[in-house]
């Protein structure tokens, strides 16, 4: 399974593995999402659940290496920021297409 840390400012999703990670079973605000690929053709998609439970997952959000070459784990090209006061992520799972890849999500204070 990824690993996940929490963190002061948010949470880190990557490690050794690339099951689906379920970040929260409630919703967060997210601030600022960042991805770092280890591969060319890494990719990070976040699913999260509608306001109104309907038991189906929504697909939200993929990221995938920026220019289509590794690039060492480098965030600067692969990120959203969603503004000072942020956006609702319901029970946000995230998974990873390769091992070792970072998913970082920035909560809002």
């Amino acid at each position: 399974m990824a690993d996940m840390t929490q963190t002061e400012w948010g949470y880190v999703v990557g490690g050794t593995d690339t099951d689906a990670k379920t970040v929260s079973t409630g919703k967060l605000w997210v601030k600022c999402i960042a991805f770092a690929g280890n591969a060319a053709d890494a990719i990070a998609t976040i699913t999260s659940k509608p306001s109104v439970d309907t038991g189906t997952d929504v697909s939200c959000m993929k990221f995938k290496v920026a220019g289509g070459s590794s690039s060492d784990l480098d965030i600067a090209a692969n990120n959203i920021f969603f503004g000072d006061a942020g956006i609702p992520l319901n029970y946000p799972i995230v998974t990873l297409s390769h091992a070792d890849s970072r998913l970082y999500i920035y909560l809002t204070v």
